[in-house]
């Protein structure tokens, strides 16, 4: 897999808290930061999936009859905006 190298300021605090939980998990500061990166990656997709879910535009199944203007008002007709 191709890598980026990533030079980052972060106040001391924060520093030492990385450093402190790369030492606790026995890691490296880079793979924690991989690793919380990978994580919130997989919980930001099962959100997204979520919402998806919730969305009226997916909630439709099938096709309908609707006003002239449906496909240019789209929106306005699914989430009410103007």
């Amino acid at each position: 897999m191709p890598v980026k190298r990533l030079n980052i300021e972060l106040p001391v605090e924060q520093y030492e808290f990385l450093r402190q939980e790369a030492e606790a998990r026995k890691t490296t500061i880079s793979q924690l930061l991989r690793d919380l990166i990978d994580h919130r990656k997989k919980s930001s997709t099962k959100a997204a999936k979520r919402n998806y879910a919730k969305d009226p535009f997916f909630q439709r199944k099938g096709s309908f009859d609707g006003p002239a203007d449906l496909a240019a008002r789209h929106d306005s007709y699914l989430y009410g905006r103007k």
